[in-house]
């Protein structure tokens, strides 16, 4: 019996909770206080940051809905107009605005000769690097790791030491002038896509390949079918990539296109409006005009971009 009791009185202790010294819940407190203390000081650093990059947006906004004569009789900036006035949209918005009469490109025009071509580079080289990405991941043979190094060697290369080299090229080939070397170039891929597209693909169980395999699937259709439904978050957030830098071109167009007004795209035509009409408001509002479309594909894409981030970035 007097095991069991025993027994009994040892369970009950061991249940029963043990009380916190005084130093046990000093050092508690502590913590809990260097925690709080920890989380203000990012939550102030990350609000001081995205005030720094919202805040030119928002002089844009004022600047654009500001009227004419108020921007001009004040000598300091205006945080919010007296009276909000949207004249400087106007000219941008309305069918009959032209940038000049020996011109006549309305900004709708520089519009779509963006957007169609950044569409066509962007989708088509994405494709292509995701092909390329599937090959480098899961296709073996010989040689591809000095390939794939070889690759992204090319990624150490400014850019900008190539604008020279490349119109002389361009020009030599007779395609100055013309949408062929903003549009070819861009149709074989990126070595950044590839490289992010390939980290991503690696994460792909190899079993799930073999599978494929087994079911007598080609490699197109292992792509099509397998690889590509599961990296779509990360097709998404490349896609944002390129569509943000094809968009924001200029140097290729104003190498290129800048002879012929109806081949403006809209970084052109931006610029043509600030000499064009010159008032403060009215280059602001060309601005925000522009970026309407950057924002439209963020918020509509955010959900993927913010996931093949987030999950591309730590893979192989």
């Amino acid at each position: 019996m007097k095991p069991f009791i025993s027994t009994i009185d040892r369970s009950i202790h061991s249940v029963s909770p043990r009380v916190p010294t005084f130093e046990e819940v000093r050092e508690r407190r502590r913590r809990k206080t260097t925690n709080l203390v920890g989380k203000i000081v990012v939550f102030a650093i990350l609000l001081f940051y995205a005030v720094c990059l919202l805040l030119p947006f928002y002089v844009l906004f004022v600047t654009a809905i500001t009227p004419y004569q108020e921007l001009m009789g004040s000598m300091t900036f205006i945080w919010w107009p007296e009276e909000v006035s949207f004249e400087s949209f106007l000219p941008f918005v309305t069918t009959d605005n032209l940038l000049a009469d020996d011109i006549g490109i309305p900004i709708l025009h520089g519009f779509f000769n963006t957007l169609w071509s950044t569409l066509l580079t962007t989708t088509v080289s994405l494709f292509v690097s995701g092909l390329a990405a599937y090959c480098y991941s899961k296709i073996r043979f010989k040689g591809k790791e000095a390939i794939f190094m070889l690759e992204l060697a090319t990624m150490m290369i400014p850019m900008t030491t190539m604008t020279i080299p490349s119109l002389l090229y361009y020009e030599s080939l007779g395609w100055t002038h013309s949408w062929l070397p903003i549009i070819i170039p861009g149709l074989f891929g990126g070595a950044t896509t590839i490289f992010f597209l390939r980290s991503y693909m690696a994460s792909i169980p190899d079993e799930t390949i073999e599978a494929a395999k087994i079911d007598r699937l080609g490699p197109m259709r292992i792509f099509l079918q397998i690889v590509l439904p599961q990296a779509f978050p990360a097709f998404i957030a490349q896609f944002i990539f390129g569509f943000v830098g094809g968009y924001n071109n200029y140097m290729g167009p104003l190498l290129y296109l800048s002879d012929d007004p109806k081949n403006y795209t809209l970084q052109l035509v931006v610029t043509e409006l600030r000499i064009f009409y010159g008032q403060q408001g009215q280059v602001c509002a060309s601005c925000l005009i522009a970026l309407i479309p950057l924002i439209i594909v963020y918020i509509i894409f955010q959900r993927f971009f913010i996931e093949g981030i987030s999950v591309g970035g730590g893979k192989e």
